[in-house]
Order: C-alpha cells, then structure tokens, then sequence
C-alpha cells in the first residue's frame, strides 16, 4: 500500500517532465520549420513559377541564378547560426562548490585562483570580477548569462526567437550575414514578383486570367520583410562597426581599475559611459573584428572571427584614461584622509573631542585586486 503511491509520484513526476521537455523542444522546432518553410516556398514562387514559368532570356536566368543561390546562403548561415548558438566560456572556470556570488572570493584563499580565465577589463557594479551565480564559474568579458538558453554566452549580443537561440561571438558573423542575405533575396522577389504583376496588367491579362496568389503574397511579404529586416541590419551594422553588442548598447559597461568602483568621490567610476567604450578600435578594425581578415571571406559563410571570445584588445586611450583618471582619483583621496586625520589628531590634542564630519573609518588595499577601498562617516 505504502509503495504505490511513491510508484505513482514517480510515474506523474517523470511524465511531467517528459512533457515539458517536448513542449520546449516543440518550440525551440517552430521557428526552424517556420523560417525554412517561409524561405523554400519563396524561392519555389521566385525560381520555378515566376523565373521558369514566366520570364525568358537573361531575366530567367538572373533570376534562376541569384534566386537559388541567395535562397542557399540564407539557409546555410540559417543553420550555422543555429548550430553555433549558445556557446559559453571554458568549463574550466566553473568553481566547483560555489553557492553564491561570495563563493568565488573565498575559494580565492584556498588556491583556486588557477581556475580564473585570462585577465579582463570589466568589472561587476562593485568593481569585482565578473562571476555568474547561475552557471557557478567566472565570466570573461563581454560574456553574460541568458536565461532562455540556461547557458552564459560568449560576446552575448542579445537572444533571437526566430533562430531559437542566443546570437553570440560564435555566430555574430552568420547572423550579419543572414540579414544581409536576406535583403538582397526579398531586393529579388520584389523586383522579380513586381514585373511579373506589371506584366499581367500592362498585357490586360486581369480579364481573361487569375493572377497567381503566391505572386502577389510574395510581392507583399517581400517589401514587408525587407523593410523590417533592413532596418534591423542598419542597426546591427552600426554596432558592428562600433564594436558593441546589443546588451552594450543598452546597458552600462564598467571598467576596472585599481581604486574601487564604490571609492570614488570625485568623479564617476570608469564605465562605458564615463570614458567610452573600451573595445573600440576604429570601424575598419572592428569590422574585421568580426568578419575576418580576408576580404574574400567577408561574405561567405565561413567561421572566420577573430580571437577566443574569451579576451579581447582594447582602445589604447580609453585604457590610459582610466588609469589617469583612478591615479588622480586615488591621490584626492588620499590628501583626503590626510586632512581629515590631521583635523581629528587636531581636535583630540584641544580636548575637545569632536570628530570632523565626514571622517575615514576604513582604508583598505584589497590583498587580490590591490583596489582601495575608502568609507566616510556621515
């Protein structure tokens, strides 16, 4: 009597689950059969219907031609993205055992500092290394965790429910790529589609004959497609070559330096707001930043990034200017506390013993990251 129930739990509980994970991966599987569908059935109207079955001469082939070719490069890179979505930092900066965001700063004591990745140059909020709670393991730059896909992604540029996936350093090429891919086959159809239309009415066609609905829809969904997703790669390009993600478009990226984020009095801590963005390297570098090198990969859907995504080279005057800015900000601070410890040993040799508004309390060199951190007493 005792064990049926358990038996039924069990059963109930392994169903359950069984059923949300069909439910998830039913809808990871939608937009791939949507998106792929939309693009055959396009190409199909395109090539078939309106080049081979109406044009003749070079307009067929012009369109048979880039037709089919731009319809394989929009599914390749289609699929690419989708292959090389979601990619994260190296298990090896997972901190075993760490419960929580303090974990990691306490593991450092006990010699796991090995497990840190490479050296970075942002920082979290309170000028500490970037740690994800969730994923338990350090975060290199640029990297942040997505919540849909459960992973921290590399140079996480944001997560896109068409692709079901997270567009990130491994896929940012074939992402820019698709846009562009995709223009140009709507850029097709919509020309190809419009003189087919033209045709049928400067003919006077339309009182004997139907025109063709799959000609007329694509017309339509060509300029409605085209125009969104043109404006979505004039955003995505501009970012491309400002060297930011989304996320960093946004969002507020802080910098280290060696005074403490929470330390500094007068003047802001070093962000991406404060002294720009660090990873600008002028629009040409950071194009090819992302595309590559060699001109003749820049558009074919080949993995030609540069670096790890784990470390990235910086704008050598932001960086000078950050540390200027924290020398500047640390010898204010220290003339501070020389002031404010001269005015206190003052007011206690007159017997008054009034404390100065304002005093230090704490003045501490952080033993790891050589950071100063300084309080004040109101």
């Amino acid at each position: 009597m005792s064990r049926y129930p358990r038996d039924i739990g069990g059963k109930s509980g392994s169903s359950a689950a069984a059923m949300n994970a069909f439910c998830c991966g039913l809808a990871t599987l939608f937009p791939w059969v949507f998106v792929t569908a939309v693009l055959t059935w396009a190409a199909y109207v395109l090539v078939i219907d309106i080049g081979i079955g109406t044009l003749d001469g070079l307009g067929r082939i012009v369109v048979v031609v880039l037709g089919t070719l731009v319809y394989g490069l929009c599914v390749g890179s289609y699929f690419l993205i989708v292959r090389y979505a979601g990619i994260g930092p190296s298990r090896s900066t997972v901190v075993a055992g760490s419960g929580d965001e303090d974990s990691p700063e306490t593991d450092l004591e006990t010699g796991t500092a090995a497990l840190l990745p490479q050296a970075g140059v942002m920082a979290k909020e309170n000028g500490q290394r970037r740690f994800c709670s969730k994923c338990k393991g350090w975060k290199p730059d640029r990297t942040h965790h997505c919540s849909t896909c459960g992973t921290c992604v590399l140079k996480m540029d944001h997560h896109c429910p068409w692709f079901s996936a997270c567009i990130g350093y491994d896929n940012h090429k074939f992402f820019i790529l698709f846009l562009i891919y995709v223009v140009l086959f709507c850029v097709i159809s919509f020309l190809a589609s419009g003189i087919a239309l033209l045709d049928w009415i400067d003919r006077s066609q339309y009182k004997e004959t139907y025109i063709s609905l799959n000609r007329v829809f694509l017309f339509i969904i060509s300029i409605v497609f085209g125009i969104a997703v043109f404006v979505f790669l004039c955003c995505q390009l501009y970012l491309l070559f400002s060297n930011k993600t989304t996320i960093e478009a946004m969002e507020t990226q802080r910098y280290k330096s060696s005074v403490a984020s929470s330390s500094y009095r007068y003047s802001q801590a070093p962000s991406s707001d404060s002294v720009g963005n660090i990873f600008d390297l002028g629009w040409r570098e950071n194009f090819r930043q992302v595309m590559g090198d060699n001109p003749l990969t820049w558009f074919i859907p080949v993995r030609t990034s540069k670096g790890d995504g784990m470390t990235f080279p910086t704008n050598a005057k932001v960086v000078s200017a950050i540390r200027l800015q924290a020398q500047q900000e640390a010898e204010m601070l220290s003339n501070l506390q020389g002031v404010l410890h001269r005015s206190a040993a003052a007011s206690s040799a007159s017997g008054t013993g009034r404390q100065p508004g304002n005093v230090v309390i704490a003045n501490e060199q952080d033993e790891y990251t050589g950071r100063v951190s300084v309080e004040f007493r109101p």
